[in-house]
Formats: structure tokens, C-alpha cells, sequence
């Protein structure tokens, strides 16, 4: 069986399924192939934190984390689907007067460029999460920033594509791409040719090594950032929760457990030559769950239910990579999103759906991968080679 596409997108998962919604809704034909279905695990789609921050990000995924934040409230709505979007705003807090300031200098940042955060005193900010540590002296809040459930997204994503014509080739034995000269010529699925007008490679944290067999090395390293869970208790914090110089990310489900996430890594696990899986560290999981406790001290009556962990694709910058690939036609890519995706990804699909179809890449310009071109191939193999027995930062 073949289905050619006019767009052939690599990946199922929250980046790809977006895209594949956008460009399906405005009746580009599409072919999404995976070797998963959307959302399973150890993509990145399944195992994030779920976190919809607008701040604390780099200036060029500025325009797009704007976009984005409009766009959360009526997304449920949008795709037809439950996606447990939660808008209790997000805050971060300072301990010492060193870190107020620069998170002071930041949020002035921030607002000037049009994002919905302000600073909130160290009166104002315990009203907002009653419970926090008696040392934060200062935060920052966005009130139209939460959370939501990152699974049932990506399916929603997927799903709403679907049912605008695109088509999904997933739990395929096999995915590669197929190089001629200068351009990829197509995707091989399970011995099916699939050709495109453009092939979209969104696979997270698999992405290098699909770009590798085509001879294009892409600056991303797959990494593996731990999650753990706590029992269920009664509501007590309203926002995402995050600290200046710590590696947190902190939320409570609307279920009543207790999510913290961080970018405490993980150990990466070969199977073979193609496939990867990941194996939670307990000291991380000690780790996490002190810094948690430590900013929000009510944690300490709960206990650990469950941890587990995901493969993500960081970039070398720690931005993500979204363009057109140089000196190979019809090969784009988006993907490197370093553990902060999640937030973005509804503008993301409108944004490269636009840029496939002719209508401008504006708020992409400064994300492509041009940007990288000029790197020093020793420093590219030293940051793939790196373990990173530390943790990320913080992954929303």
C-alpha cells in the first residue's frame, strides 16, 4: 500500500501531529509515518510534565510561546477532545536577592516583547500558591499560563488530523528516508515508497539519527528526563510552580497528584542499533523530590506513587531546530525542541503549515537551522557524547 502525500510528515507526536492538523485543515494532503502510534511510551509526548509556560524562555521562541498562549484556552475546543487544559497560571520564584534581581530584569524582558508575566511580591506570591517555601522573597507570574494532559493532546492533535483527510502509516516495522543527489527523494515504510513535496522530520529525540542515514547531521542529542508522581491530595496549588537556579517543575494534577519534573535525567538504553529506551536513576528521583519539597514544603506529607522517564531531543543552543535543511531539497525539520515543546506546539503547526504553503515563515526565521550551520563538527561530537549525568533545567 502507498500514500503519497504532498507533505510527508516523520513523527506522530505533539510537534508532528500539530503540523499535520494545520496543513490537513487547509487541504494539503498528508502522510504522518511513525513506528509508534502517537503518544505511547518513551516518546516525549507521553512522558512530559505538561507544563504551558509562556516565560522563561530564549527571545527567539518568543513570537511563537505569544501565539501559543492565545491559542491554549480554546484548544479543547478547537480539536473536538478533552485535553485537560488547566489555566492556573504559572509562577517562579526567587530565594536570594541576587536571583530577584536578574528574575526583575527578565520579566522586564519579557513584557516588553508582549508576554502575559508580571512580578508579584513575596506577599502577593503566597496568595497565589499558599504553601511555598518561607525563603522566596520574589516571582514571577503569568496568569495565562497551566498545564495540560500531554497524551491526550498529541491524540487530539492526531485525531482532528485525521479527520480533516491526513493520513497515518504508525506502528510501521520500519521508517527511512530515501536520499538521491541533493534531495530526499521519499520515506520507506515497511517497503512502501511514500514521496512528498516536502518530508517533515519531527521525530523528537529520533530525529539524528534518521537525518544520520541520510547523511545530514542535525546538532540534537537525544536526552532523558524523569518525572515523578506523588499520591493524590486535596487541591492546594493552583499554578506551575518553578525556582530560580533549581531544577524544578512542579504542578498538581487536577486528579490531585502531585507531577514534578525538572530535567533530572535519566540513564539512555540501546536496543540494538535503532532503538533507544531509558531507565529512571533512584538518586534523581531523591534528587527531584527534595528540591520539590524544599520550595513547597506542604510535598512533604505525600509520598512517591510512581516515576518513569521519556527521550527528548535536545539541541546543541538548547533552541529548536525548524526549517529547511541546507543543501537538501524537500528536507525540513522540526525537532531539537529541548524539554519546552509542549507550549508551543499548537503555534508551531500553524507556523510551519504557513511556510510549506507559501504564506511566509516570519516567526521561524531566527529557529532555522541555518543558524547552526557554520558549528565546529568536534564541538557537535562532544555535545552528543556528553551523558549529562546533570540535570537539563527545567522541563515544562
Amino acid at each position: 500500500m502507498v500514500n503519497d502525500g504532498e507533505i510527508v510528515i516523520v513523527g506522530g507526536g505533539v510537534i508532528g501531529s500539530s503540523i499535520a492538523y494545520h496543513l490537513a485543515s487547509r487541504a494539503v494532503r498528508v502522510v504522518v509515518v511513525d513506528v509508534a502510534e502517537p503518544a505511547t511510551p518513551p516518546s516525549a509526548s507521553w512522558a512530559s510534565a505538561g507544563g504551558v509556560r509562556q516565560q522563561g524562555r530564549d527571545s527567539r521562541e518568543w513570537p511563537l510561546a505569544r501565539e501559543a498562549a492565545r491559542r491554549w484556552p480554546t484548544l479543547a475546543a478547537e480539536l473536538g477532545a478533552e485535553i485537560e487544559f488547566r489555566q492556573g497560571g504559572h509562577l517562579h520564584v526567587a530565594e536570594h536577592e541576587e536571583d530577584a534581581r536578574a528574575l526583575e530584569a527578565r520579566v522586564a524582558r519579557e513584557r516588553e516583547a508582549g508576554l502575559d508575566v508580571r512580578i508579584v511580591s513575596a506577599a502577593e506570591l503566597r496568595t497565589i500558591a499558599p504553601g511555598i517555601t518561607p525563603a522566596a522573597r520574589l516571582g514571577a507570574y503569568s496568569a495565562s499560563d497551566g498545564q495540560a494532559n500531554p497524551p491526550k493532546t498529541t491524540r487530539a492533535f492526531a485525531a482532528a488530523a485525521a479527520a480533516r483527510g491526513a493520513v497515518y502509516r504508525t506502528g510501521a516495522r520500519s521508517v527511512r528516508m530515501e536520499r538521491r543527489g541533493d534531495r530526499i527523494a521519499g520515506m520507506v515504510v515497511d517497503g512502501d515508497r511514500i514521496e512528498g513535496r516536502w518530508i517533515v522530520l519531527a521525530a523528537g529525540a529520533w530525529s539524528p539519527r534518521i537525518a544520520a542515514e541520510v547523511d545530514v547531521d542535525l546538532p540534537i542529542a537525544p536526552r532523558a528526563p524523569q518525572m515523578v508522581l506523588t499520591d493524590a491530595a486535596p487541591p492546594a496549588l493552583a499554578p506551575t510552580i518553578g525556582a530560580a537556579k533549581r531544577p524544578l517543575s512542579l504542578k498538581q494534577l487536577p486528579s490531585g497528584e502531585y507531577f514534578i519534573g525538572g530535567g533530572w535525567p535519566s540513564t539512555i538504553e540501546a536496543i540494538g542499533t535503532d532503538r533507544m529506551t531509558c531507565r529512571v536513576r533512584p538518586e534523581n528521583v531523591e534528587g527531584s523530590w527534595q528540591v520539590a519539597s524544599d520550595v513547597f514544603p506542604p510535598l512533604r506529607a505525600r509520598r512517591v506513587a510512581r516515576s518513569w522517564c521519556g527521550l527528548e531531543g535536545e539541541c546543541i543552543d538548547g533552541v529548536p531546530l525548524i526549517g529547511p535543511v541546507g543543501g537538501v531539497e524537500r528536507f525540513y525539520v522540526a525537532a531539537g525542541f529541548s524539554g519546552h515543546g509542549f507550549q508551543l506546539s499548537p503555534a508551531v503547526g500553524h507556523a510551519v503549515a504557513d511556510a510549506l504553503t507559501g504564506k511566509g515563515d516570519g516567526p521561524l526565521v531566527s529557529l532555522s537551522p541555518a543558524r547552526l550551520a557554520g558549528l565546529d563538527p568536534a564541538r557537535v561530537r562532544a555535545f552528543k557524547a556528553d551523558p549529562v549525568s546533570r540535570p537539563l533545567g527545567t522541563i515544562g
